[in-house]
Formats: C-alpha cells, structure tokens, sequence
C-alpha cells in the first residue's frame, strides 16, 4: 500500500464516520428526511469541488441505463415523502449522478441499521410525468470499516438495487431494462 493510499483509506473512514454522526447522530426530518432539501445544492458544489481539487471519484459521474429502475408518477415532493416512509433517509455527501449533464434532484439510501454494511441508493430525476428513479446497491457510505470500498465502487451491484427499489415503490417499469447489470457502474455501459 502506497502512502497515498493510506491517506485516502483514513480520510475515507474519516468521512463514513462524519456521514454516519450527520445521519444518525441528528435523526430529525430537517437534516434526512424530506425537508432536508436544502442539502442538495450544498451536495452539488462539493461533489465538483471534491472531484477536481481531491479525487476524481469524488466528482458527478453521468447516471447509465441500467441503473434505470422505473418511473415513479408522482411530484418530486409526493416521491420524497414516499422514500421517507419506506425507511429511506437523504444522502447528502454522495457523488453526484447526472444525466444528460443536468445534476439529479435527490439522493437517498436505505440501511437495515444505522451500522448496517450494504445500502441501497436510490437516485431521483426529473420526467415529464413525475420522477425517474436509478438505484444500485453497495458497502454502505456511513460505514466506517467499508468506506473505502464504497468510495472506490467495489462490490457495487445494479441489479439488486434495481430489484429491490423495484419491490418497495411503485414504479412504471415500462421503458427500463427487464435485465439491469449484474455488477458495478462502469463507464463502458449505456448512459
């Protein structure tokens, strides 16, 4: 292991653990829940910022298609209010997903338990009849014994995302993949 890698293993830890006490420390609908909006542009500006002055894996990365798991007909607000109600909570330091270059609307996972290893993230976007929903499954982000893999994208799973999302919301699954990949993002499938 390199130097810098051990500096990016501790800051990652560093980081799940500041993620973990902003999540859970003050569980309140203000700061994870739907009123949390406010969290978003503060998102935005430290995903540019962290990708070009620390890592580029810190930067938006363009959402794929296969990451598409339906439509959900509802009003941004009707969708966050549902993601809540299921357990999910904001992800306020997550990467930014794009697609076709425009920043999503939201970010929001859901964990067994605050110490839980795996989450599933769920990334929301504008449609003309509500919101598109994209997920994937992956080391949880607030984990402090996983954040490295998290950060890295290692052991990242589309289609269990996909098929759980699919299971818990309502969603309009005419125009996504009957087949979501199996494995992690990757540059090389079809935004």
């Amino acid at each position: 292991m390199t130097a810098q890698q051990a500096v990016l293993g501790t800051v990652t830890r560093l980081g799940a653990l500041v993620g973990l006490l902003q999540t859970y420390a003050v569980p309140v609908r203000w700061n994870q829940g739907p009123e949390s909006r406010w969290w978003e542009p503060v998102r935005r500006v430290a995903s540019r910022l962290l990708g070009a002055a620390l890592d580029e894996r810190a930067g938006p990365r363009p959402i794929t298609g296969g990451e598409f798991a339906g439509t959900l007909h509802r009003s941004h607000d009707e969708a966050e209010r549902l993601l809540w109600t299921w357990g999910f909570v904001r992800s306020p330091f997550a990467r930014l997903k794009t697609r076709d270059g425009q920043a999503e609307l939201g970010s929001w996972v859901y964990r067994d338990s605050p110490l839980a290893r795996r989450q599933v993230h769920v990334m929301l976007f504008p449609a003309p009849s509500g919101v598109d929903v994209y997920a994937h499954e992956e080391p949880s982000s607030v984990h402090p014994l996983v954040g490295a893999e998290h950060f890295d994208g290692q052991e990242q799973h589309i289609a269990k995302g996909v098929r759980v999302v699919r299971e818990r919301l309502p969603l309009d699954t005419s125009n996504a993949p009957e087949e979501p990949p199996a494995g992690a993002w990757d540059s090389r499938l079809p935004e």
